[in-house]
């Protein structure tokens, strides 16, 4: 009598192994949250030089600024100098501007704090600005807000190739730092 009851209990704790073995089997997994990417891609950061962004910032102003009345070139030392020539009485003039540049939360780079000359003449920097937006051939991404006297190169407006987005991130010219994150949105 005692064997059958032994039976019995190894019976049943062997069918509530079994019955415990599938309930757990058909639970679903934890698997950790999270956020699904795809939304916004991959991200990938560029760091340049202020020597390789020259050549890149006039290889594209070669390109694709010479349509306006007036042209112009870029270079980037100790601060962001534009430099180009007006026609004044049938004569060229050098027109020098020096901006600061810095990135502001949205990705965008803000020329701040210019300084205009006309040959030796310092200029005031509203009408300067609002001479070069009438006047200046700029991308569409490039927007002149002559009363703040600042420009701002609106990053994430530049063409790159259908589906990637650019922002910059830093654009510090004293320690050479200038880095842009560009992300994949297909």
């Amino acid at each position: 009598m005692k064997w059958k009851i032994l039976f019995f209990s190894l019976l049943t704790i062997n069918g509530l192994m079994i019955v415990l073995l599938f309930f757990y089997m058909f639970q679903p997994s934890s698997v950790p949250n999270i956020p699904n990417v795809k939304k916004e891609g991959p991200i990938f950061t560029v760091q340049t030089s202020k020597q390789h962004l020259n050549t890149l910032v006039n290889d594209y102003i070669q390109k694709h600024g010479k349509t306006g009345k007036l042209s112009y070139d870029v270079q980037l030392a100790d601060r962001l100098h534009v430099t180009s020539t007006i026609p004044i009485f049938e004569k060229s003039v050098d027109l020098a501007m020096a901006f600061d540049p810095t990135v502001d939360e949205h990705g965008n780079i803000v020329l701040a704090h210019p300084t205009m000359t006309l040959g030796q003449l310092h200029l005031p920097v509203p009408y300067v600005l609002g001479y070069i937006n009438k006047h200046a051939s700029l991308p569409n991404w490039v927007k002149v807000d002559a009363k703040q006297e600042r420009i701002y190169i609106v990053v994430s407006n530049i063409h790159i190739k259908k589906g990637y987005v650019l922002k910059a991130k830093t654009f510090d010219l004293n320690k050479d730092d200038i880095t842009f994150t560009v992300t994949i949105t297909k």
